[in-house]
């Protein structure tokens, strides 16, 4: 690392974040915030990675394909952050840009990583939302489901305004560039599921990552009708199979993005659930994906008006498992808790639309404290720097 931090200056993270001068001082100052957490998880897979003797020649030359299709923005973020960090960069770049093929890797359980791939959305539009609680604009819950999430340690990561650009506000994971779910400080909300739709015939290094979609929808658009007019401006056979939330104050939408038919089809129903199959179009679908929105359109149904409770009892639910087919994903037993064979949920978000403000757990949310954290206001350095989430994963591992 190329400067040695203080932690009393880590411990300002409990200060609102202040304006920087551009997106790799940014970047700079987030990575010293969670450089104890990225180091210690790449120095792990670095562990693991030779000890199966991991030839990562292939998994790092799709990862700099894949590391061409960013905005100019993005990729002087990713290497000021790799600039701070004191471990292997092949390791740390493999761990951006090829971490789900790392676990592939990984794996020695004989399963796939990909199948079946996870995360459980919802959205609930004004017209269901109980307006005599507290909320009064669109709900948007993602739980977020990874492989390995024992080594991808996860952070509320907060953007300020960059130039002409929107500051946002999320949950992800410590070091990375990519952003699956956040809220932009004019209260847009973007969050996704990913899809098993691909081109054969578009290079990663021209294909747009979901999770840099979701990145630019929020730094560029105030608004769902502006969130929309960006996305239609990529040709779609360059993006990514997803199903893409979004909510404004007023506004909500769920997109189904499908490169393959190359169409984007809108569905503004009074409530949607998603998992990791396409609903109006041809996708590959397995059971787990199946039973979850089964679920998740059950847990829902007939209730009549929905607030920010019924959204995280259905983010808890146990139903077929806890594990593979169930909303609240487990490790299966045989996986333990870094579970590369296997994706289980590492965290969870509540948004509500034009609300600058997030409600998250880290792990599972069945057991994981609810907490939310306001934009442009002091936020625990725990939860910034990812040392809340060390120390979930050090008391899981004593009891």
């Amino acid at each position: 690392m190329n400067e040695t931090v203080s932690w009393s200056e880590v411990s300002a993270a409990t200060e609102p974040i202040e304006a920087v001068d551009g997106f790799a001082e940014q970047a700079r100052c987030r990575a010293h915030l969670e450089c104890e957490a990225v180091e210690w998880a790449i120095g792990e897979l670095a562990t693991f990675i030779d000890e199966r003797e991991v030839d990562l020649e292939p998994l790092l030359e799709y990862a700099r394909r894949s590391r061409k299709s960013l905005p100019n923005r993005h990729d002087k973020a990713y290497e000021a952050m790799a600039d701070v960090f004191d471990v292997d960069p092949a390791v740390y770049e493999t761990y951006v840009f090829a971490y789900s093929e790392l676990c592939e890797e990984l794996s020695d359980t004989g399963r796939s990583e990909k199948h079946p791939r996870g995360c459980t959305n919802a959205l609930v539009s004004r017209p269901m939302v109980d307006l005599e609680g507290e909320t009064n604009g669109p709900l948007v819950l993602k739980n977020r489901d990874i492989a390995g999430r024992g080594l991808r340690p996860k952070a509320v990561v907060e953007q300020p305004p960059i130039d002409d650009y929107y500051g946002f506000l999320t949950v992800d994971t410590c070091g990375t560039i990519s952003i699956f779910k956040g809220v932009n400080d004019q209260g847009l909300v973007a969050a996704n599921t990913y899809i098993d739709s691909e081109r054969d015939d578009i290079d990663p290094a021209v294909q747009l990552r979901n999770g840099t979609v979701i990145r630019t929808i929020l730094e560029e658009a105030a608004t769902v009708e502006e969130a929309r007019t960006l996305l239609e401006s990529y040709p779609t056979r360059r993006l990514m199979g997803q199903t893409l939330f979004l909510a404004d104050e007023t506004d909500a939408v769920l997109l189904e993005v499908d490169p393959v038919a190359e169409q984007i089809t809108a569905v503004d129903d009074p409530v949607v659930t998603r998992t990791n199959h396409f609903v109006c179009s041809h996708s590959t679908e397995t059971a787990s994906s199946t039973m979850r929105r089964e679920r998740a359109q059950e847990l829902l149904a007939d209730h009549g008006h929905l607030d920010r409770d019924d959204l995280w009892r259905l983010a808890r639910d146990h139903e077929h498992g806890p594990g593979d087919d169930s909303i609240c994903r487990h490790p299966e037993p045989e996986m333990g808790e870094h579970a590369f064979g296997q994706l289980t949920t590492a965290s969870a978000a509540l948004f509500e639309g034009g609300v600058t403000e997030v409600e998250m757990t880290l792990g599972t949310p069945c057991d994981g404290e609810t907490t939310r954290c306001v934009f442009g206001e002091s936020i625990p350095a725990p939860l910034r720097t990812g040392k809340r989430w060390l120390e979930r994963c050090a008391s899981q591992e004593t009891d």
